[in-house]
């Protein structure tokens, strides 16, 4: 695998991912700041209600509890570096392959970066003082936070120091609105992605796509200024384009990946999402505060700029199949399709029609689909509303914010890598089959992500580092449904797995609408009690899609999925086997 043009593949994605992401959920952040919620307060009347939820919340962090972080952070690091050096060891190294899983982890630190930095960014951008007052939430969230259990503490010097307060008055429901708008256009790309994919190349519609993004990331200040409508419509045109992103690196892995090194390299690919989110947050909040343009529209700025870099990366580095590579040796090239013969050579012959109405009434098919909906459900969740979760609840000063939100996805990022290696290596030899590697993978992950997200939602004030170490095991465990879920596309239907993985994609999406929608409906106040009931159905959906999942999912190829010449090769092994059977005494 290493030096291999499929590794570059890989690599390319990565960096394509990162910016992806950071566009898509820098919004979440950036609306904070972006927002003047002391107008919106006076102009709804919340201000008096808000007075009083805010003598509840908990003081901001001191600098005493630095150290606490920074041993946090070096043990996530070293248990980095010693699961790199493990993977060292293999002949992935120097491969075209692996090279391209971390042109791909770039990839995809951009492209989550792209979309999760307005997660970050609306928490600067709204001037929330505004909104309560505007809104006639005022007395309400006084009562609200007179009758909390945290005692009033002194943080008016801290506030007044850390606080940022944007020129956008944005009411709740149109924050959430804010923050769902990306997957409004996410849902009506994702088969077409697939489609595209398959049909231009994935190098084509991905490249393209992640450029699109990032010009309507360097003009959403603009839009912002100009009108929620105008910001929601430029998010929605963004989950548009990045809707076939997926679909397209799926169709990528389905001609590059060896099936025995699909988990690793997939995931190594996918994993730079998360450094995306772990990248974004505490930019984001840097920007916020000290950034050029005003602040919070320097996010954008900087994000997309570093998104259009990426695309020339991409675009020079990456090829649609190992056939086509320049990078790639003739050893791997030749290893690369002795082990993916069946499907390069249905594939070489005729372009096959996909089976739509079988893939529709395949029940291991819908397994995946619930499997993946709980999955995408705990990380839109978290993704969209963990900055307001810990500004809420945690009173976090907004210089800590970034970087404390920063810490579970770095956790994600590790446990996704660390889980498709050890997915891989349990595989190898032979000490679980595949369907069971992914079942156990789906049970460590989504599982503890539930009991770790409903603990967190039961901690006070003066427990933020438990809550700190709940989030970051929450999350970070939960990229463990790397090694389940998401390769498990490529286990039943590798030649289909683009328009899938589409299918599943627009059908998951249905979570990123509804879930930022819901945590502002159930969120009003702000109050502990109120996330502790988003915290429980979250987890709730996390349990009901493992177990669906561990209960029909298969990890074999499906019958449908097979080519003509397959079903021929079986059809002629299952008469030998029978022949063999019947002349034996």
């Amino acid at each position: 695998l290493l030096g291999s043009a499929r590794l570059n593949l890989a690599l390319v994605g990565f960096v394509g991912f990162f910016v992806v992401f950071m566009s898509r959920t820098d919004v979440s952040f950036a609306i904070v700041c972006m927002v003047n919620s002391t107008a919106v307060e006076m102009i709804t009347g919340t201000n008096d209600a808000n007075v009083t939820k805010k003598s509840a919340t908990c003081a901001p962090r001191d600098d005493s509890e630095l150290s606490e972080r920074e041993a946090l952070l070096h043990w996530w690091f070293s248990t980095l570096i010693s699961m790199t050096a493990e993977v060292q060891a293999t002949a992935l190294l120097g491969s075209a392959r692996l090279n391209l899983a971390l042109v791909g982890f770039l990839g995809c630190v951009v492209i989550y970066a792209l979309r999760t930095d307005v997660s970050v960014a609306i928490v600067c951008m709204v001037n929330s003082t505004a909104v309560d007052m505007i809104t006639g939430a005022g007395d309400i969230n006084v009562t609200k936070k007179a009758t909390a259990t945290c005692s009033v503490q002194s943080e008016t010097k801290s506030t007044e120091k850390d606080t940022v307060m944007g020129e956008l008055v944005w009411k709740k429901d149109e924050q959430g609105y804010v923050l769902s708008a990306f997957f409004w256009g996410y849902i009506c790309s994702q088969i077409i992605g697939g489609y595209l994919a398959g049909r231009y190349g994935g190098r084509l519609v991905i490249g393209i796509t992640v450029l699109g993004s990032a010009i309507l990331t360097l003009i959403s200040p603009l839009a912002a200024t100009t009108s929620v409508f105008a910001f929601i419509v430029a998010r929605a045109l963004m989950g548009f384009m990045q809707g076939a992103i997926f679909p397209a690196f799926h169709t990528m892995w389905s001609v590059w990946a060896p099936p025995l090194e699909r988990s690793l390299l997939t995931g190594l690919t996918y994993a730079g999402a998360q450094i995306g989110n772990t990248a974004v947050m505490p930019l984001s909040g840097l920007l916020c505060k000290y950034g050029f343009a005003g602040g919070w529209p320097s996010i954008f700025y900087v994000i997309g700029t570093v998104a259009v870099l990426w695309c020339l990366l991409w675009f020079f580095f990456v090829s649609d199949r190992p056939s086509q590579s320049k990078r790639i040796s003739k050893k791997e090239l030749n290893y690369i399709e002795n082990s993916l013969a069946d499907i390069l050579a249905s594939d070489s012959k005729k372009k096959r029609a996909v089976p739509w109405l079988a893939i529709f009434k395949s029940v291991p098919v819908w397994a995946l689909f619930c499997g993946h909906f709980a999955g995408d459900w705990g990380a839109y969740i978290m993704a969209t509303s963990l900055p307001l979760f810990m500004n809420d609840v945690l009173g976090l000063d907004f210089a800590s914010l970034g970087f404390l939100t920063a810490i579970p996805y770095i956790a994600y990022f590790v446990f996704i890598n660390l889980g498709g290696f050890i997915a891989d290596k349990l595989q190898n030899a032979n000490i679980l089959s595949t369907i069971s590697t992914r079942r156990l993978a789906m049970i460590v992950a989504l599982g503890s992500q539930a009991i770790f997200l409903i603990a967190s939602g039961h901690c006070g004030c003066g427990q933020e580092t438990l809550v700190i170490i709940f989030l970051t095991l929450g999350i970070g465990l939960s990229g463990v449904q790397y090694a389940g879920f998401v390769v498990n596309y490529l286990d039943i239907a590798p030649t289909f797995a683009g328009p899938l993985l589409g299918i599943g994609n627009t059908i998951t999406c249905i979570a990123g609408i509804i879930g930022p929608l819901m945590v502002g409906k159930l969120t009003p106040t702000g109050s502990q009690q109120e996330w502790q009931l988003v915290f429980w159905i979250t987890g709730g959906v996390l349990l009901a899609g493992t177990t669906i999942f561990c209960l029909f999912a298969k990890g074999e190829v499906q019958p449908w999925a097979l080519s003509d010449i397959d079903k021929e090769e079986n059809c002629e092994l299952e008469k030998k086997t029978l022949n063999s059977s019947e002349s034996s005494p």
